[in-house]
C-alpha cells in the first residue's frame, strides 16, 4: 500500500483522476465513445508511465533505495497517526480473500466489505494526515523531481507522455463536467 505512495505524484495523479474520471462517467451515464476512447487512451498514457517509471528504479539502485527509504518514512509517519501499515494491510487482503468466496452469503458479503472499506478509511486518514507533514511532502517532492528527471533520461518520451496525460485528463473532466451540468439541469 504504502509503496503506491512513493511511485512518482503523477501516476498517483492518474490513477486518482481516472478513478474519478471513471465513476463520474459511470453516474453521469456519459459513457459516449469518445469519453471512452479518452479513458482508454489515458490508462495506456499511465501504464506506459509506469513502465518507464519501474525500468528507471530497476537500472537506478540509487533512487531505488531513495524510494525505501521515502516508504520506510510514509509507513513510520503513519504509524505515528496510530494505524499499523503492515497490520492493516494483512486485514485487507484477509477480507479481500473472503470477498472472493462464492458461498458467502449476502449479509457476511455486507458486513465483510463494510469491515474493508472501514479497514481502508482509517489507512486512508492516517496516510493522508502523515503525508501532510512538512518534512514527508519534502521527501516526497525531491523524490518525485529525481524520479522524473531520471525518467527523461531513460526514456526521451516521457514529457510527451505526462503532457499527453493532462490534456486527456482536462478532456475527461470538462465532458464529465458537462455531463454532470446537463444531469443536474434536466432535474430543473
Amino acid at each position: 500500500m504504502i509503496k503506491r505512495l512513493s511511485t512518482i505524484g503523477l501516476l498517483a495523479l492518474a490513477a486518482v483522476s481516472f478513478t474519478s474520471v471513471a465513476v463520474a462517467a459511470d453516474d453521469t451515464g456519459a459513457g459516449n465513445k469518445q469519453s471512452q476512447q479518452l479513458m482508454q487512451g489515458y490508462r495506456s498514457d499511465a501504464q506506459q508511465l509506469k513502465q518507464i517509471h519501474d525500468k528507471t528504479i530497476e537500472n537506478n539502485p540509487q533512487l531505488a533505495k531513495q524510494q525505501k527509504a521515502f516508504e520506510n518514512q510514509v509507513k513510520k509517519a503513519v504509524k505515528k497517526q496510530g494505524y499499523d501499515v503492515d497490520a492493516g494491510q494483512e486485514r485487507m487482503e484477509k477480507y479481500a480473500k473472503q470477498l472472493q468466496n462464492k458461498d458467502l452469503s449476502d449479509d457476511k458479503r455486507k458486513a465483510v466489505m463494510q469491515k474493508f472499506q472501514s479497514e481502508r478509511q482509517q489507512m486512508v486518514k492516517a496516510r493522508n494526515a502523515a503525508m501532510q507533514q512538512p518534512e514527508i511532502q519534502q521527501a516526497g517532492e525531491q523524490l518525485q523531481q529525481n524520479t522524473v528527471q531520471a525518467m527523461k533520461k531513460e526514456n526521451g518520451k516521457t514529457d510527451q507522455i505526462i503532457s499527453d496525460m493532462k490534456t486527456k485528463r482536462s478532456k475527461l473532466q470538462q465532458q464529465m463536467g458537462s455531463a454532470g451540468q446537463a444531469g443536474g439541469n434536466a432535474g430543473q
